[in-house]
């Protein structure tokens, strides 16, 4: 017979440990903002306005690792064109914070995982439970990590950390359901 108590129990404590260690690094390590690295938009004037095409140089156009774009007028007619590097500096800094997202997360997740086997089941038959938790928990934060990271992976890595991750899957369930 299924113990439904012992299943909400695994569930609730593996999704409120991966809850909290996101909270937890959102808290202590905020994500950059796109604004904190390019200004808003300021709203232009409904007025329509015939304004004159201003021309890109090759010069610029050749040299600007970012995009181009244009200063404006009150009236928001492009008045000069400039290159704006606030997205790629923005993009830099999401990447590597995203980065430290995944190696937190693994490294939290390793040691939910570790509790999780080792938590003392002949003491108290509770542990078990809780030790379960753990194990799903540590499961979900890595797969937190590796999602919000994954993008910026290269193709080899993506591979590798995949790869990494299913063998420990397949370790932990041999070790925690293998015969005893």
């Amino acid at each position: 017979m299924v113990d439904v108590r012992r299943i909400t129990v695994i569930l609730v404590i593996a999704v409120l440990f991966a809850l909290f260690v996101n909270v937890l690094l959102d808290a202590a390590y905020p994500a950059p903002e796109y604004d904190e690295f390019c200004d808003e938009r300021v709203a232009r004037p409904l007025v329509k306005q015939d304004c004159e095409h201003v021309a890109v140089s090759a010069e610029l156009e050749a040299s600007c690792e970012g995009k181009v774009s244009f200063q404006e007028d009150e009236f928001g007619c492009p008045t000069e064109a400039y290159c704006e590097m606030c997205g790629e500096e923005w993009d830099e800094a999401r990447t590597f914070y995203n980065l430290i997202v995944f190696i937190v997360s693994a490294i939290a997740g390793l040691l939910a995982l570790i509790a999780g086997l080792y938590l003392p089941k002949e003491k108290n038959p509770i542990n078990e439970w809780v030790g379960s938790g753990f194990l799903l928990g540590g499961v979900f934060t890595i797969f937190v990590g590796t999602v919000r990271y994954f993008g910026d992976m290269g193709r080899w890595t993506r591979v590798i950390i995949i790869f990494v991750e299913l063998l420990l899957v397949i370790w932990l369930t041999y070790k925690k359901l293998g015969k005893k």
